[in-house]
């Protein structure tokens, strides 16, 4: 039986006029592509930073919105703390104490300060006669002996507000809590007016932390033996703002001098090089422009949009330019080798694009905004870079490049191609039980969507963090509103008693620092309203007392210390604030999960939910796992539809596959054995990476199909696909690895996790790749033709 008539090659016919056209009307391509990318990167004009910490919410985000419910029924909490810490003498000294009273005296000068919290000037009430006294605790401290230092620490000591709150349990680090309120953008108004509230939003962070590091500066200069860090929203928010700005002054730089040194290197060709940079550089532009024209902000994770784009873009080019530069160097003329490389590259560049741009789209699953704006830059910058190395490089080659003497793509890949010819059967069952052995490490990771590690060791915000945890351990918060419903309804017993269990259980629980509420000063109250008799520290039996203990207390505080901090303005509802330590993400929204079931369970009618920025991010992070897993699945149905429709072959398209639904979950494995801990970007990778390494194996099967169409023998097909492709996949694995490998320098771990597991995922995709597949095209057409010729 005579061997059947090879597979058409991918798309005949309609890609050889492509290619004639390309070539014949290269000028007018060049023209076309330089346009199209100079309009894009007009765009650029309209680019904005926007770092808050709220860009990774929709505005819709229930989380969001609980966050921000409870901000507007209660005083703002977006807080700066100023830790500060005396390892020597402790708090409890009168030189001390004055440092605390001057921090906490020009703190209500920064600005939008409404409220600032101390032990100096926490209210202390107590009874005198039948009069209730109400007063800082700390007033002048430098005239304060011996007698009343003591005083302030039993009293430090058994409030319930103070202890482990405000002041550590040893006494040697104490609080400072700043309360702001910043400028909201009104998204309902004119789009003039909404860039100048952001604007002036934006910067209300930074004016903040100039005025507080002033401070801490000048404290510190005149005690040198103190430590003081600054926590708090506007820290985050310059965190993000710095960590985006460094990423951008750095991170792009070092990619481009790394890829123009790569280039070098494998062409040693400097016009080469220079038509490499010039695609690459118009892609880039014309991709972050495009966020510009649409209104996309310059986020903390656009930031890696540029540094994708690039790489991304580098390997079209290589691939065009090897074949181009091989074909110079056998001797034919520049035309002769461009049409030659065109028609070998085009259909791979394409498709290969195509999948890479379905790949990052399927972001828009993401819960993030953030994420869904990387994904559509990059989509369009994928697509920008093949539209250009199809138009503006050829012309651009042929131009600069007429003569070559050979080295490009001269890595010799041919002893693999033997190897796979000798031992395909032995190589493909090993694939496999590595591959399966890797996966089975997965679960060695843990899911941590902390944003206080977003950050590394050694960024301000994050030392702070770790100091507070050593010290001042409640670091983690959730708000939950305690509702009665009606106006002034807070003083009725019922609803106080049941805040109280309700406070009593929340107490309990593992990992819980620190619970705040009304019931604290409630209780309080009723003591020093009964003589300060310890009997009495419990809630009043009666309505009317409760509400005018309340009414006798509020008459008493000083301006910005009322008690809207935690009870409504209508007195309708309190705030119950429940401190943590450092917890991982899934034990934090196990807490709050809890909390509202034994609500449900226990106190029916007072149901709420916790709402906090840990809460928000916790929450954020889990949804965008189970999010993205379905982006997933629509990223392998996208990619392979395309492939099969593009291959016009059902073999070749899931043979294509097969090898690249492993890599991800291989080098998931390979990190749970590394690093262990994954945060929501993770989740991500496999859709990015999916459409990522798929160019591989679509440029060694479009070369390995070229070769079985001239009839060639399996084992031909295997070595003309190394020969031609298997050095330019060298290369082009080598620049994303480090492009995306690039992306761990950055200090905000959420690009850095995304970036090395994306390189490690592509790095194990290349090895997988080069022996799995070849050894299964191998196994599969030796057995068919062997059923032909049977």
């Amino acid at each position: 039986m005579s061997a059947p008539a090879p597979e058409r090659p991918l798309v005949k016919g309609v890609e050889d006029r492509i290619v004639d056209l390309l070539i014949q009307h290269r000028y007018l391509a060049f023209i076309v592509g330089l346009v199209l990318s100079l309009f894009l990167a007009a765009g650029g004009k309209n680019l904005y930073f926007e770092n808050d910490y709220l860009t990774f919410f929709d505005r819709d985000d229930p989380q969001r919105v609980a966050h921000e419910a409870i901000q507007e029924m209660y005083t703002k909490s977006d807080n700066l703390i100023i830790l500060v810490h005396n390892p020597e003498q402790g708090v409890f000294n009168t030189e001390t104490l004055e440092i605390i009273e001057d921090i906490t005296a020009e703190a209500w000068q920064l600005p939008y300060a409404i409220r600032v919290d101390s032990i100096t000037n926490y209210q202390y009430s107590y009874a005198e006669d039948d009069d209730l006294i109400v007063e800082d605790l700390v007033f002048d401290a430098a005239s304060l002996d011996a007698s009343d230092l003591d005083s302030i620490r039993e009293i430090t000591a058994s409030e319930v507000q103070l202890n482990e709150r405000l002041v550590s349990a040893d006494g040697r680090t104490t609080m400072v809590a700043v309360s702001h309120e910043f400028p909201v953008v009104d998204y309902d108004s004119d789009p003039e007016e909404q860039e100048r509230m952001r604007q002036i939003r934006d910067k209300s962070p930074i004016e903040v932390l100039a005025v507080a590091n002033d401070i801490r500066d000048r404290v510190l200069a005149e005690n040198p033996h103190l430590e003081i860090h600054l926590l708090g929203q506007p820290v985050i928010n310059q965190s993000f703002n710095d960590s985006s700005q460094r990423d951008a002054a750095t991170l792009i730089p070092a990619m481009y001098l790394i890829v123009a040194l790569l280039l070098v290197l494998f062409f040693r060709s400097f016009a080469s090089v220079v038509g490499a940079l010039l695609v690459i550089g118009l892609a880039t532009a014309g991709g972050m422009g495009f966020a510009g024209w649409v209104g996309f902000p310059i986020t903390m994770i656009t930031t890696c949009a540029p540094v994708i784009i690039l790489t991304i873009a580098v390997c079209d080019s290589v691939h065009l330019q090897v074949i181009y530069l091989r074909f110079l160097a056998e001797g034919q003329s520049p035309l002769e080798a461009m049409h030659h490389s065109l028609k070998v590259n085009l259909a791979p560049i394409a498709l290969t694009s195509l999948t890479t741009a379905i790949g990052f789209l399927t972001l828009n699953f993401a819960e993030s905004p953030n994420f869904r704006q990387l994904g559509n830059i990059s989509a369009v910058g994928v697509m920008l870079a093949m539209f250009l190395t199809l138009t503006l490089l050829p012309a651009l080659q042929i131009l600069l490049v007429k003569k070559h003497k050979g080295g490009a793509g001269t890595l010799n890949t041919g002893p693999i191609a033997e190897l796979i010819i000798r031992r395909s059967g032995t190589l493909f069952a090993g694939s496999l039980v590595v591959a399966f052995g890797m996966m089975a490490l997965i679960p060695l990771n843990q899911v941590d969507d902390d944003p206080i590690k977003y950050f590394d060791p050694g960024i301000p915000y994050r030392d702070a963090a770790d100091f507070s945890q050593d010290h001042l351990p409640g670091i983690k918060n959730i708000n939950f509103s305690y509702s009665c419903g009606e106006s002034g309804c807070v003083h009725e017993p019922e609803y106080l008693a049941s805040l109280k269990r309700f406070v009593d259980y929340l107490s309990a629980q593992p990992g819980v620092v620190y619970v705040s509420s009304y019931i604290d000063v409630i209780q309080r109250l009723n003591r020093n309203m009964h003589g300060d008799d310890p009997n009495f520290y419990r809630i009043p039996d009666d309505r009317k007392l409760a509400a005018q203990y309340h009414l006798f207390y509020e008459m008493s505080l000083p301006d910005g210390l009322d008690l809207n901090n935690q009870i409504s303005f209508d007195q309708s509802a309190s705030k119950v604030v429940l401190w943590t330590g450092q917890m991982r993400t899934t034990d934090f929204l196990e807490l709050e999960k809890n909390a509202e079931q034994w609500l449900i369970e226990n106190e029916p009618g007072y149901e709420t939910r916790g709402a906090s920025v840990h809460m928000m991010f916790a929450s954020l992070g889990q949804r965008t796992v189970k999010s993205m897993s379905l982006g997933a699945v629509f990223a392998i149905i996208g990619v392979t539809l395309t492939i099969l429709i593009a291959m016009r072959s059902i073999k070749y398209g899931f043979l294509s596959l097969v090898p690249n639904v492993f890599p991800a979950a291989m080098a998931l494995g390979l990190w749970g054995l590394l690093v262990s801990e994954v945060n929501m970007a993770v989740s991500l990778v496999f859709s990015v990476t999916l459409g990522l390494v798929v160019d591989n194996t679509v440029h060694f099967i479009s070369k390995y199909r070229r070769s079985m169409a001239l009839k060639d023998d399996v084992d031909t097909a295997i070595r003309y696909a190394f020969s031609t492709v298997g050095p330019a996949l060298l290369v082009t694995t080598a620049v994303l690895s480090i492009g995306f490998g690039l992306l761990t320098l950055s200090d905000f771990n959420v690009n850095a996790y995304m970036g090395g597991l994306t390189a490690l995922t592509i790095l194990v995709a290349l090895v997988f790749d080069f022996l799995m597949l070849p050894s299964l095209l191998k196994l599969v057409d030796d057995r068919k033709r062997k059923r032909a010729t049977a």
